[in-house]
């Protein structure tokens, strides 16, 4: 049997091994951020106790929790301009009259965790509102004592002279000495080679600029990456190889899903492209777009268990680039390898033009030619049919095929031997 070319990299010893496990997020958080939802990302910036409740009410009846959609994050939104007497953070009372520690009882209530948004710097990125720069012992306390389950810490106005490595080890070990364990998730924009040490401080860190809903948008705000539309994130991920970086309590960050972001910018191949790869990479899954009447295609992509489980898929190896044609037709075949043996293949169309063939042979994949492959196409949710020596499938622009292949001439033990 032929080893695999991809494993030549695709199982290399990591850059570094971390992991800042404190019993929280062992698998890919899924859920929903107030940032874009009714607020095209923050312009108004609106929330509220009534929104956070209604959108919570809708992910249970719908059944988006029972899939894993547990978490809801209240982003730059909901702080009061000023700290209380006693220098605590305070939300703002005409949105949240009740207070947080009420709303976090009541997800609770539900089976779902509430997560917060702050900053490292003296101010976030939105509204003038306070940084928990100087204050992350009392703040990591006032979230502790909220009954937080996950907080975010952005990147914005942090002072010239300080580290901003230093400065997220600092509010991680606050988090920490609070003794409730609380998701830290560090949005600093994939600065500072956060792949290297981003998974030693938190269970979430962004790897790169802010995601906007559009499927092709260059480098337009700050932080590392191609630029902040899909194809540029995809690009951009290819080229770091999540693989090396990617592990339970320790997951590499693209940023929101904008699912069918108003139904233009961001349409249904667009958007289903997008979740394809954010589930290849077992990336976080927290949707920033309205968890609330979902149309029959927005369900179609968030509530599609078989692509779900790919994301949640527990050997948890992020799938990796093994053919670009970019300079060519624009196709591009990325793979992972899934507990059981079997492998999911994402076939990819990143050209702007219809009609793009794209394929892979059963050598790519370290197979023989004659081996019996049943394919699985993931979207559909059927068995395409079994093949031998290669499977191809002519894509719309920016479309996907996400499959799932398995081997009937391996068991999966020899599988498993021959991916180790």
């Amino acid at each position: 049997m032929i080893f695999p070319l991809f494993c030549l990299f695709l199982y290399s010893a990591p850059v570094s091994v971390h992991a800042y496990d404190n019993g929280v997020a062992a698998t890919p958080p899924m859920g929903w951020s107030t940032w874009c939802t009714n607020d095209v990302c923050g312009t108004p910036d609106r929330c509220s106790e009534y929104e956070v409740k209604n959108k919570a009410q809708a992910m249970v009846a719908n059944g988006m929790t029972v899939l894993g959609y547990k978490w809801i994050l209240l982003d730059d939104c909901w702080s009061d301009k000023e700290r209380d007497a006693n220098g605590e953070l305070q939300p703002s009372p005409n949105l949240f009259p009740s207070g947080i520690a009420s709303l976090a009882d009541y997800l609770h209530n539900l089976g779902m965790k509430l997560g917060m948004y702050s900053c490292v710097g003296t101010k976030t990125c939105k509204k003038d509102r306070p940084g928990s720069y100087q204050n992350y012992v009392t703040d990591a306390n006032t979230f502790a004592k909220w009954g937080v389950d996950m907080v975010k810490a952005d990147y914005c106005n942090k002072p010239a002279n300080e580290s901003g490595p230093d400065l997220y080890k600092q509010f991680s070990d606050a988090l920490n000495a609070t003794g409730r364990p609380m998701l830290f998730a560090m949005c600093q924009w994939g600065e500072d080679d956060v792949v290297n040490w981003g998974g030693d401080l938190a269970q979430m860190y962004r790897i790169q600029m802010d995601h906007i809903p559009f499927f092709e948008w260059g480098a337009t705000a700050a932080g590392a990456g191609y630029g902040c539309g899909v194809k540029e994130i995809i690009n951009y991920m290819g080229d770091l190889h999540p693989s090396r970086y990617n592990r339970p309590y320790a997951w590499m960050d693209p940023d929101f899903l904008e699912t069918m972001f108003e139904g233009i910018t961001m349409n249904f191949t667009n958007s289903r492209t997008e979740f394809s790869f954010w589930s290849l990479w077992s990336s976080p899954l927290l949707m920033s777009t309205d968890p609330d009447n979902l149309s029959d295609e927005k369900r179609t992509i968030i509530m599609n268990p078989e692509v779900i489980a790919i994301n949640q898929d527990p050997l948890f190896i992020s799938g990796e680039r093994i053919r670009n044609d970019n300079a060519t037709t624009g196709g591009q075949v990325w793979s992972r390898p899934l507990a059981n043996g079997d492998l999911c293949v994402i076939l990819y169309n990143s050209a702007n033009q219809d009609g793009v063939k794209v394929g892979i042979s059963w050598k790519e994949l370290g197979w023989l030619d004659t081996d019996t492959v049943l394919v699985r196409d993931l979207w559909a949710q059927t068995n395409v049919g079994t093949y031998t020596r290669s499977y191809a499938v002519v894509l719309p622009a920016h479309d996907v095929s996400m499959l799932r292949l398995t081997n009937q001439n391996m068991t999966s033990d020899k599988a498993k031997q021959i991916l180790y």
